[in-house]
């Protein structure tokens, strides 16, 4: 009998020490929360924006542009909702596990201490008595009261882990239901946002068609882009101008040919982008536009989101929205050497940046023909292929 009550005790404190409580789902979210927000923000302000101007821009550039920037960022929102909806998922799938957890253990300890309570009951409060007085020494009666009290200790750290478990399980339950509204919100966000992108897909290629089937539209267009590419070469030109003011003033010499990064790893360059070559060096006929236009780059069909990295080390020297060319990333690399990263989104440096070779710079994003990324190389600020520049591609 004294052995039963013994190992009764032993399974008490391995129950009470076998270390329930779950750590507290872990609150990663603050980042991606805070983006969210920022990427909102700028999608309704991109909205607004054309909403204004809505009805008076005669620029079809300057609608396209409008209508690529919305198409991109309503991308990103529902990409950083469906972040969200996936997160509060398993987040829904993690406090399942640890309720069911919790309440497997609670009925446990509850069998544990029903068992004792009817102990009790059947021994009466004259069984405690009994055990310290009945054919014992003063040395066993010690013994015993401390045993005792061991147990009567065990038996309210029962109880209080009961209570303890109980109280957890309410607040899991709670949380649960929380994050369940929330999953709506963001389902019912996701639905809304999907809506919208069609619609500005459906205005996008409206545009697109009446470009191609008004020799005016067409012919506007093409007048746009060349004055466009005009007002990016003005910009190139004025900061190689400041590039050689700013070397005679400080009295450094100009680099001596082939000594310059891009000129050393000429061949060898990194490609900006992962993706196919989607449209050449030169004059090229756009499908969409259905017109002939100048490449002063080439064009990769990418995915959007994927990582746009910097092909050589260098300086940011322009880090904006540029009419023709989507969000825009200059890098300057010494001895009237230039890259240019266009259509780009997520940019993550800014002008004046100083940028490693394969530093991940921003993230593609988009124009009227899908996910492709614009790349430029400027020798003396003047365009050059940038194919003879870059890694050679197998089936390239």
């Amino acid at each position: 009998m004294h052995f039963g009550r013994t190992k009764h005790i032993i399974l008490i404190l391995a129950l009470l020490w076998s270390g329930f409580f779950s750590p507290a789902i872990s609150q990663e979210t603050d980042s991606q929360e805070g983006q969210l927000k920022a990427i909102r923000q700028k999608l309704a302000e991109a909205r607004a924006r054309a909403q204004e101007l809505k009805g008076q821009e005669k620029n079809i550039l300057g609608q396209m542009e409008r209508m690529a920037e919305q198409i991109n960022l309503t991308r990103q929102v529902l990409n950083a909702l469906r972040d969200k909806e996936a997160r509060l998922n398993s987040e829904v799938r993690k406090l399942d596990g640890q309720m069911l957890k919790a309440e497997s253990q609670m009925s446990r300890r509850q069998a544990l201490m029903e068992t004792r309570v009817r102990q009790m009951y059947k021994q009466g409060r004259l069984y405690e008595w009994e055990v310290l007085v009945t054919r014992a020494s003063f040395a066993d009666i010690v013994k015993r009261y401390k045993y005792l009290r061991l147990f009567s200790l065990q038996d309210r750290r029962l109880y209080d882990a009961i209570k303890e478990e109980r109280t957890q399980i309410s607040r899991d339950k709670a949380d649960r239901q929380e994050r369940l509204i929330t999953l709506a919100q963001v389902k019912g966000e996701t639905e809304l946002e999907m809506a919208n992108l069609k619609e500005a897909e459906q205005q996008q290629k409206k545009l697109l068609d009446r470009v191609r089937q008004e020799k005016a539209s067409k012919e506007a267009l093409v007048k746009e882009l060349a004055a466009a590419a005009k007002k990016l070469q003005n910009l190139i030109d004025d900061l190689e101008r400041q590039r050689k003011a700013e070397l005679q003033k400080r009295r450094k010499t100009v680099p001596p040919p082939g000594t310059t990064v891009l000129e050393r790893k000429q061949g060898g360059l990194l490609w900006p982008a992962e993706g196919r070559l989607y449209s050449s060096f030169g004059l090229k006929k756009h499908s969409k536009y259905n017109t002939y236009i100048q490449n002063n780059g080439i064009d990769i069909y990418s995915s959007y989101g994927s990582t746009v990295v910097a092909v050589a080390p260098g300086k940011v020297v322009y880090a904006e929205r540029f009419l023709g060319y989507g969000n825009v990333i200059l890098i300057d690399h010494e001895g009237g050497y230039y890259t240019l990263y266009g259509n780009l989104t997520d940019m993550l440096v800014f002008t004046g940046s100083s940028v490693a070779e394969g530093q991940v710079i921003a993230k593609v994003g988009g124009s009227v023909d899908g996910p492709i990324m614009h790349f430029e190389v400027r020798k003396g600020g003047k365009p050059v292929d940038p194919v003879q520049w870059l890694k050679r591609k197998k089936g390239n």
